[in-house]
């Protein structure tokens, strides 16, 4: 046997290694499910779409759902990306649905989850991400996200913040003092650097495997849109699973630009609390759900005033999250006393 020196390759076995690497990337990604989903952004869709077909996932393991376009999305579709699985839904149902929809379209034994405004940044970033969702107590992976001027774009959250202690540190704006050791687990400000697990992260680009996304029964279809990623990421943990942040898989995310061509920041800030703040009651106990979703208001609300008197522009954001945390709040007491009031009426 042939001696390799610590450091280096053995090059009479680099080929042989490499090879198989590359021929179990390749079956990862014959069996993966990437569902990419459209609502009249076309361009975007067929940008996302090339990037994985030039990052090695098969046409045909790639379902595009056209979520209730009102425009020529699907023609274009059969046009550019004609070869990919395509799924045309006759009105908007939805975030959760749709993709739910295109899931089940395609069986996989991984699922490949994107926007259409992420796009493969780095060779490989695929099948990293799948090999990173295999690992042993994994079902999650995300990559690193970059602006598309490649600065970093934070994409891990900790679910620490949706509980009564954590929605009070943010309120207070003590996240940013949480000890290095604690993050990214207590805080958002974790730096991105090194792959590791984490507790959850938004869904912009994230892998899952294929028998936990059935075990879940996929997205929860109770909300709408915003706060489906999260939740998937607190049921997979209750089920006993661990996310993964994997640095060496990037991608490029612009950020809503489907979203922002319909609603202003501040009502998809108030639509982000209404969905947070419910996502919160169906996890946590009445008392701390209501503790909980009250600190995230009075924060918003904090940074609403810090904001204004800056003359900040995010100041418009924060009041509308507010607006959405506080309004959901009020909305729930009054129909959780109405609910107590007919039940006392009865015999």
């Amino acid at each position: 046997m042939r001696a390799s020196v610590k450091g280096r390759t053995d090059p009479s076995r680099a080929p042989q290694d490499t090879a198989a690497s590359e021929s179990a990337d390749e079956a990862l990604l014959q069996s993966l499910t990437a569902v990419v989903l459209n609502w009249e952004m076309p361009d975007l869709t067929i940008r996302c779409v090339e990037s994985l077909l030039e990052d090695g996932v098969p046409a045909d393991r790639i379902v595009v759902v056209d979520n209730g376009s009102k425009d020529h999305s699907y023609e274009r579709f059969e046009h550019a990306i004609g070869d990919c699985r395509l799924l045309r839904l006759p009105e908007n149902v939805g975030i959760a649905r749709a993709i739910n929809a295109g899931a089940r379209l395609l069986d996989g034994d991984d699922y490949l989850i994107l926007n259409n405004d992420a796009f493969v940044q780095s060779q490989g970033s695929v099948a990293r991400l799948l090999r990173a969702a295999r690992q042993d107590g994994v079902a999650i992976a995300v990559p690193r996200l970059l602006n598309e001027d490649l600065t970093l774009q934070p994409n891990v959250v900790p679910l620490f913040l949706f509980t009564p202690l954590g929605a009070l540190v943010a309120a207070a704006g003590l996240g940013r003092l949480i000890p290095r050791r604690l993050q990214p687990r207590l805080s958002a400000y974790w730096d991105h650097g090194a792959s590791g697990t984490v507790v959850a992260a938004s869904g912009a680009v994230y892998a899952i495997r294929g028998a936990v996304w059935r075990e879940l029964g996929g997205m929860s279809e109770r909300r709408w849109m915003y706060s489906e990623d999260i939740d998937l990421c607190w049921r997979a943990r209750e089920l006993g699973w661990t996310m993964w942040f994997e640095h060496d898989a990037t991608f490029v995310h612009l950020g809503s630009p489907t979203l922002s061509r319909h609603w202003a920041d501040a009502t998809r800030a108030e639509m982000i609390a209404r969905s947070e703040a419910a996502m919160v009651r169906e996890h946590l106990s009445p008392s701390r759900a209501r503790l909980t979703v009250l600190f995230l208001g009075l924060g918003s609300a904090l940074r609403t005033l810090v904001f204004a008197l800056a003359r900040h522009p995010r100041a418009k954001a924060s009041r509308g999250a507010a607006r959405g945390y506080l309004g959901e709040l009020r909305a729930h007491e009054g129909r959780s006393n109405g609910q107590r009031a007919i039940d006392a009426e009865r015999p």
